[in-house]
């Protein structure tokens, strides 16, 4: 297999984004081994695929829009990847590509955080990739899954494919049915305003998790740590999904507290570097 002084591991996405390469980094620092963490911006899977093989390039992350169009490139898949229909992880062993979602592990680890999953009754707004991932992940972890969804015909349609439930659209949530709340969807990422559900809709009995990590406190999770929920900012699934990466492309532990700085970190420079924009636009 090809290869590179130090180990070059990557990002695959239709545009490339800091925060991976910054957490990455860090890990492999702090694990101590020499391996470069690039992210990449490609319109074209086949040929991102083929790159892979033909630098050595030991493992790539995938992002959107490419998470489904990178399958039929590769050698294999593991279950978690064939289930959900999407792969967020590409392994290279000699040459042998494997794609993973580690996605899915990401939100399982996220919400064990703050309860065991097994029995509990979880609603899941949304059902985009991120909410494919989490459903097929709390399922397996014992979980009853419910999804609602604007869309129903998209909400009908992953509750088919994972046999779960179909609940309704996001108004139709009613949190004295549930243990527990995630938020897939779009709402509140970059819009520190937005909360997907009303207020009438949170209650302190309810742990919630908010896939969305930027800002780190959304609404949503503002909201519910108010009103004393147990919550799980989308920074933590996040983190644990790059963990999944880092353990498969190093085969070692993953140094969680080092990355979770080095993501706050990034997030923060992004968020200062957006608010100047904002200032300088008005002016």
């Amino acid at each position: 297999m090809p290869h590179s002084i130090p180990t070059l591991c990557g990002s695959l996405a239709g545009q490339p984004f800091t925060f991976n390469v910054k957490v990455h980094n860090a890990a492999y620092r702090a694990i101590g081994i020499d391996y470069t963490f690039v992210s990449f911006g490609a319109d074209d899977a086949a040929l991102a695929v083929q790159a892979i093989r033909t630098l050595g390039i030991r493992g790539m992350n995938v992002t959107m829009p490419h998470k489904q169009a990178v399958i039929a490139h590769l050698d294999a898949l593991d279950e978690t990847a064939r289930e959900i229909g999407a792969v967020n992880t590409i392994d290279n062993r000699d040459g042998y590509l494997t794609g993973y979602n580690t996605d899915c592990t990401g939100a399982v680890r996220a919400l064990e955080e703050v309860t065991a999953l097994a029995g509990q009754r979880i609603a899941l707004l949304g059902a985009g990739g991120a909410a494919r991932a989490i459903a097929w992940g709390a399922k397996r972890a014992g979980a009853q899954v419910t999804v609602f969804n604007r869309t129903a015909s998209r909400g009908e349609a992953l509750a088919r494919d994972f046999d779960i439930a179909f609940g309704g659209v996001l108004d139709d949530f009613r949190p004295g049915d549930f243990d527990g709340v995630v938020n897939a969807t779009a709402a509140g990422f970059r819009a520190p305003d937005v909360n997907p559900l009303a207020g009438r809709q949170l209650q302190s009995h309810l742990f919630v998790m908010d896939a969305a990590f930027l800002p780190v406190r959304t609404k949503l999770v503002r909201d519910a740590t108010a009103i004393g929920c147990r919550v799980v900012d989308g920074t933590r699934m996040l983190l644990h999904q790059f963990c999944g990466q880092i353990e498969l492309y190093t085969g070692k532990p993953a140094p969680l507290d080092v990355m979770s700085i080095a993501l706050l970190d990034e997030i923060a420079r992004v968020e200062a570097g957006e608010a100047r924009q904002c200032s300088t636009s008005e002016a």
